[in-house]
């Protein structure tokens, strides 16, 4: 959660030197997404930006999807970032994660407890926070050497190991289950015949007040599909706060690449289960209006309730991180109502 926007001026000199690099070409706009992502700029909303002021100046010119680009002079690209940072700077909305939106729907005061109160987080030392964290990464591992390697089965056997090894001690993995989990990762990438895939990317929509990172993204010929790895098992029906955090997810890379976003998966590693979640209207309407009622509940200044979600208890507070500072609160309230 934060508020306001984080300005970096090494953004826009990563935009300029795309466009640079670009001088007297004719591309996709496309493409140049792609290179944005590719050099870790977060939001695409300042490569539009820096485009609406250098066609302003006669130096792009756009249509249908194409940008020509001419010769950038120096001075131009100042101006350019100058007004750019001013229009940017002036941006006043809180920015959230679809993670933290997730978590409100859970329990508005345990958000409020990690993310405004900034409790003490007490993590288990050994267990599946940590197994949780591993999957992750062996995913991430695997689709970072997927363009140098070809061999599925030295893939997975790397990227197990290699994770593995790394959090020795500290996971209850097997070894055996994570390759299963990354063979059938790698079957989903050929089934849906990506052309390419990228890994837990950030991204930042300025015009949502939206900011997230995505497990995987898979890109089609003309479709991108968001893709969430969760290491819970799946019971037949999707978790409502998972669900939130999928459309979350699936509008930043909506907002991202100006593209709609139809459909995203969630996989279960502990089931090795694979789910497809279809987007609609009404899924995005039920994400916003989660959204501001969360931004104004934490406008109050009041201490938010705990959950009250159908079993609670073991659903949301037996692996919570700051259950000792909510217990604390209710010690206190029933002193206070004591006196």
């Amino acid at each position: 959660m934060r508020f306001g926007i984080e300005f970096e001026e090494g953004v826009f000199s990563k935009i300029f030197d795309i466009l640079k690099q670009n001088e007297g070409k004719e591309l996709k706009i496309d493409e140049l997404l792609k290179a944005c992502l590719e050099n870790g700029i977060v939001s695409s909303d300042y490569l539009f930006l820096v485009l609406q002021e250098l066609s302003s100046k006669k130096v792009i010119e756009s249509s249908r999807g194409m940008v020509k680009i001419g010769s950038i002079p120096e001075e131009v690209i100042g101006s350019s970032k100058e007004k750019v940072a001013e229009r940017t700077k002036r941006t006043r909305k809180i920015f959230v994660t679809p993670l933290e939106i997730a978590k409100f729907y859970q329990c508005p005061r345990r958000l409020w407890l990690e993310k405004i109160v900034l409790s003490k987080q007490e993590k288990e030392k050994v267990g599946k926070v940590w197994d949780g964290e591993a999957v992750h990464a062996a995913v991430k591992l695997m689709i970072d050497n997927m363009q140098s390697e070809k061999d599925e089965n030295f893939l997975i056997s790397k990227a197990s190991g290699e994770i593995l090894k790394k959090y020795e001690g500290i996971v209850q993995l097997e070894k055996k289950d994570l390759e299963n989990f990354l063979r059938k990762f790698l079957e989903l990438i050929k089934e849906e015949n990506f052309v390419s895939v990228y890994s837990e990317r950030t991204f930042e929509s300025l015009r949502e007040g939206l900011i997230g990172s995505v497990d995987v993204i898979g890109f089609k010929e003309s479709e991108i599909v968001p893709i969430e790895i969760k290491y819970a098992a799946f019971k037949g029906r999707i978790k409502k706060e998972h669900l939130l955090q999928a459309i979350g997810e699936s509008i930043l890379v909506s907002s991202y690449f100006r593209k709609e976003v139809n459909y995203s998966y969630l996989i279960y590693f502990q089931t090795n289960s694979l789910v497809k979640i279809d987007l609609n209207e009404d899924s995005l309407k039920q994400f916003f209006r989660l959204k501001n009622q969360m931004q104004k509940f934490y406008s109050t200044g009041k201490i938010p309730p705990k959950s009250k979600l159908p079993n609670y208890v073991k659903r949301v507070c037996q692996g919570c991180h700051v259950k000792k500072a909510c217990e604390n609160i209710e010690i206190l309230k029933r002193m206070i109502r004591r006196i």
